[in-house]
């Protein structure tokens, strides 16, 4: 699936690069462009969650893989704080410094009738198959998610700003459930990582009006050091309207996959575990734009 999707963002790059005007002087006046020096975005934020998680390593069979909202109860929506910034520097105005940060707090208790099985991953691998249940089952996963990137504007006049950006999103991650697993009560199981994951990205920001602005994002990365691989894809799309000189609202939506697997490696900062992580996410995002 993020193959997929990688190679769909990545013909939606391409498309938007020969679609776009040659490039502009960078002698224009930049008094007339529309494009802001600095911004902070403070916003509400809602999204749908879809989440997997392994403890041990799949080709030997060995651990758990769990649906965490399906099976251990956590709710499939949550919401947030969002903060979003930049800041354009240089005498052109085409370098900017962009970071964001918000996360997820989820906890969910469920009570599981019945044994459940959980087929071995990959079969035969070796592990034995798992089972999960009877009981009361208490879970918890968390994450947050800091991005900060570079981007230089290629194409920039007074009614597009098309860049091209290179950042870090860095995601620390807590997952942990209590529960009957293989018939022994009320076992625990924690894990904590901070994920690393560089990525690489197209902006396409649009001046409709000097109020109204359509802005568009994609990134994307795939990552594998040794035993640890890492992937990434992200869409964002927002319109905003900004009728005063400094303030101004959003309406943003995002769509973003994340898979992280590791091998109890310590090469890697902030992976220490063997198993995987996978969620994926699409949100809504309401903000009030402070710029200058």
């Amino acid at each position: 699936m993020v193959k997929t999707t990688c190679c769909i963002i990545m013909l939606l790059l391409g498309a938007v690069i020969f679609c776009t005007p040659a490039f502009s002087d960078e002698n224009d006046d930049l008094k007339s462009y529309p494009w802001k020096k600095g911004y902070l975005n403070l916003g509400y934020y809602l999204a749908t969650l879809d989440s997997n998680f392994r403890i041990g390593d799949k080709n030997l069979g060995v651990g758990i893989e769990l649906d965490v909202e399906s099976l251990l109860g956590l709710d499939t929506s949550d919401s947030s704080f969002r903060i979003d910034g930049g800041y354009r520097f240089g005498k052109t105005q085409r370098h900017k410094w962009e970071f964001s940060w918000f996360g997820f707090n989820r906890s969910g208790s469920t009570f599981i009738d019945a044994e459940i099985e959980i087929p071995d991953v990959p079969p035969d691998g070796g592990g034995g198959d798992h089972s999960i249940g009877p009981g009361q089952f208490d879970t918890v996963f968390n994450f947050d998610i800091y991005k900060i990137k570079y981007e230089y504007s290629f194409l920039y006049d007074d009614r597009i700003d098309v860049s091209l950006g290179a950042g870090l999103y860095i995601m620390p991650i807590e997952f942990g459930f209590t529960g009957v697993i293989d018939g022994v009560g009320q076992s625990t199981v924690e894990e904590s990582i901070t994920a690393p994951l560089p990525v690489v990205g197209l902006g396409f920001d649009f001046a409709l009006t000097p109020k109204w602005f359509v802005r568009q994002q994609a990134e994307i990365f795939y990552l594998s050091i040794d035993d640890y691989k890492g992937s990434i894809a992200n869409l964002q799309f927002a319109l905003e309207y900004l009728p005063w000189k400094h303030v101004g609202f959003g309406l943003g939506i995002d769509w973003m996959d994340v898979s992280v697997e590791a091998k109890n490696i310590t090469d890697v900062p902030g992976v220490d575990f063997t198993g995987s992580v996978e969620f994926s996410y699409l949100g809504l995002q309401l903000y009030l734009k402070v710029f200058f």
